[in-house]
């Protein structure tokens, strides 16, 4: 149970206004105003650089100074880190890395028709892009006789353009990881089953008064941050699974998996986020001492089984103290975890103090799996009202800079909500856009009429219509996977 008292102010935030606020603690190459106008400088320069070699000859000084520009706009990118930048056409949309760009996308239209002509999808140009490459990209997408990609490698080529590399495919594309993105999700939940049933084994061994084996847990978190390094989300994807008979255990991963995805975003090194991963496995521990039937009450809780429950945070502390473990973080988040970030939680302090970033962290995870997880005594959250919740209780509640660090890793349509869109279609959010995180790629599978579709369909919510110059979908609302009618969400992502 997770305390409810989040410090909530007179009205939650709409989405737009907590995408906003969350977006700079991202951690995407272009996440701030600055880096953002070195990216549309990059294709507003290429555009030029294309658009006046069309119109007049190599040796005319506005070719000549288009192309100095395209350098310097390549240099730009290398001096905020960048040791190559590749610019992508994903389905007619312009992308730097994996930035969107939707005004250039709409204002260089040419630049994109021209490149696709060429079988070309994308552009990448290292640290040593000179005049000589910028000259001969320009005259390759102004090569009448070229429709093809190995046609237009050999231009390149030819022309000595070795800083130049291109392709016909982007990494954008979800088709060129398919078959290794499988396995990383097959491998990723071996690892979680495994984690609910060692938990399950803590459990029934601490409830008959025994001391656990605490190895193959630390074993679990390496096993879960191998995979996490691997594919961030095959993992993180793992937390839309919700078992409501075996809440307690799938909860004790879902936390932990949070957690480590979240430490890791913050930069935290493998040995901390090992302790961290540990600790979110075990920070709840103090709940087997307490009664299912007041866990499970529907209903408010009386004074005297709300004293019962907060108990759970001192006797998880000491069934860890008793334990002796090396790392004494798990006692220490088992008896912070509900102190609240402004320490009117409990255990009450008196003493000033503050709660470990650890602590602060599990605290974050554990509030937002439990709202968006249904229980006995009451419906679940949607994801996107689960983040406003959280955002909202911050300085309170939260640690302000977790609380948006969490909604700048999750978005605010998280992997495995469901959503609806702008013409009626209903799917799945598998994947979250950190240049824009108000546009995940959402898997369709029921089309505007309510018809379910054979295969799921892919779709990037960042991508610009062509005709209409505006994003070609929305999300309207996030809705219960029940109402959509689809029992497991893992399946999709």
């Amino acid at each position: 149970m997770t305390d409810s008292n989040n410090g909530n102010e007179d009205r939650l935030e709409s989405n737009e206004e907590i995408a906003s606020m969350a977006q700079p603690a991202s951690r995407t190459p272009f996440a701030t105003a600055k880096r953002l106008e070195r990216a549309r400088e990059l294709a507003r320069a290429f555009a030029v650089a294309q658009n006046n070699a069309s119109l007049y000859p190599p040796s005319h000084p506005l070719v000549i100074q288009s192309n100095t520009d395209l350098v310097a706009a390549v240099s730009g990118i290398m001096d905020i880190g960048f040791e190559d930048v590749t610019i992508n056409v994903y389905k007619g949309t312009l992308f730097i890395e994996n930035h969107v760009l939707p005004e250039e996308s709409v204002t260089h239209r040419k630049l994109i028709e021209d490149l696709l002509a060429r079988g070309i999808s994308s552009v990448t140009l290292d640290m040593s892009f000179g005049e000589a490459d910028a000259s001969a990209l320009a005259a390759l997408l102004n090569e009448g006789g070229i429709s093809d990609i190995d046609s237009a490698i050999a231009f390149l080529e030819a022309r000595g353009a070795n800083a130049v590399k291109i392709a016909e495919t982007t990494d954008l594309d979800e088709e060129v990881h398919e078959a290794e993105s499988r396995q990383n999700k097959v491998d990723a939940r071996k690892d979680y089953d495994q984690g609910v049933d060692l938990m399950r084994d803590v459990e029934t061994q601490v409830k008959l008064g025994k001391v656990f084996e605490v190895t193959p847990l630390q074993s679990l978190v390496s096993n879960l941050l191998n995979n996490l390094f691997k594919d961030p989300a095959a993992v993180l994807g793992l937390t839309a699974i919700k078992s409501h008979d075996d809440y307690t255990l799938n909860h004790s991963i879902n936390v932990c998996i949070l957690s480590l995805s979240l430490g890791a975003s913050l930069g935290l090194d493998a040995e901390s986020l090992k302790s961290l991963g540990l600790s979110a496995l075990l920070y709840d521990l103090g709940k087997v001492r307490i009664p299912e039937d007041i866990l499970n009450k529907e209903g408010p809780l009386s004074a005297d089984e709300w004293q019962i429950v907060k108990s759970h945070a001192t006797e998880g502390a000491d069934l860890l103290k008793r334990i002796q473990l090396v790392d004494q973080m798990p006692m220490v988040v088992a008896y912070e975890h509900h102190q609240r970030h402004d320490m009117q939680g409990y255990p009450e302090v008196s003493a000033p103090s503050e709660q470990h970033l650890f602590s602060k962290v599990v605290a974050l995870c554990d509030a937002y799996d439990a709202m968006t997880t249904r229980r006995p005594f009451r419906r679940e959250i949607r994801p996107d009202k689960a983040l406003a919740v959280l955002m909202q209780g911050r300085n309170k509640a939260y640690d302000p800079s977790l609380t948006k660090a969490l909604v700048a890793m999750l978005g605010i349509y998280p992997m495995g909500a469901v959503v609806r869109m702008s013409d009626g279609a209903t799917g799945v959010v598998f994947r979250v856009n950190r240049d824009d995180l108000l546009r995940p790629r959402i898997k369709q599978l029921i089309d505007p009429s309510g018809r379910w579709l054979e295969q799921p369909v892919t779709i990037d919510l960042r991508l610009i219509s062509a005709e209409s110059g505006t994003f070609s979908l929305s999300i309207t609302e996030c809705i219960p996977a029940a109402e959509a009618g689809i029992d497991d969400v893992w399946q999709y992502l």
